[in-house]
């Protein structure tokens, strides 16, 4: 079962390619948070659209899952945006857009804070080569060189944002990379259901797999 790997997760580099926001979300906050919910949780936000979109993922979790809520409140902020308003947890760093110009070296300022028992989620860093080009991947992957060594890394992208071979690229800078796409063809009528899948990995203790799920009514998978 592709849930099983996640205590496995502690420690590596993961990236997670999605088809749709929801079930990502749903494996992160219900099933990743929750299982590494003694770490400090740390959220590196890029812009104040990913931080409206975490507001309502936030208030989501609030009315039919509180457990996670709980550990959101107590969530670590790093963002970088127009406004500093957060929608939970606690702002540690603010960046205002503009700075990232004018001084990419603000990047290793955030990265001095974290820690080796570190959980870090990135939302949104994705955008950063539609916007500034791709010339700032090479400088985000040599940002990904300096972290703590033992830091859990999470971070989400959208599928089919970048060519097949800067794809390939950016997975090799990553420990794990999970895949979830919506089947075509459901197994149950009138029900989505979404494949999980291992697409690579540089451990053994986490070969390829996948499972199928389905979402329930408070945020959480559930195998078909």
């Amino acid at each position: 079962m592709v849930l099983d790997i996640i205590p496995k997760l502690d420690g590596r580099r993961v990236r997670i390619v999605y088809d749709q926001t929801y079930p990502a979300i749903s494996l992160v906050f219900c099933h990743i948070l929750s299982e590494f919910k003694s770490k400090r949780l740390v959220i590196a936000v890029y812009t104040d659209t990913s931080c409206r979109k975490l507001r309502e993922q936030y208030n989501f979790m609030v009315r039919h899952n509180p457990e996670v809520a709980e550990i959101l409140d107590k969530a670590n902020i790093f963002k970088i945006g127009k406004r500093e308003n957060i929608p939970f947890g606690k702002l540690c760093e603010f960046i205002p857009e503009d700075d990232l110009i004018n001084n990419p070296n603000r990047f290793e300022d955030l990265i001095e804070q974290l820690r080796d028992d570190d959980l870090v989620l990135l939302l949104g860093s994705y955008l950063f080569p539609a916007i500034y080009g791709k010339d700032f991947i090479g400088k985000f992957l040599r940002l990904i060189d300096l972290l703590p060594e033992n830091l859990t890394l999470i971070s989400l992208t959208p599928h089919g944002l970048y060519d097949n071979t800067t794809a390939k690229l950016v997975d090799r800078f990553f420990d794990v990379v999970l895949r979830i796409a919506r089947e075509e063809e459901p197994l149950v009528f009138e029900e989505e259901v979404y494949v999980i899948s291992v697409e690579h990995s540089i451990t053994r203790e986490i070969e390829p797999k996948f499972g199928r799920f389905r979402i329930l009514p408070d945020g959480r998978l559930s195998k078909i």
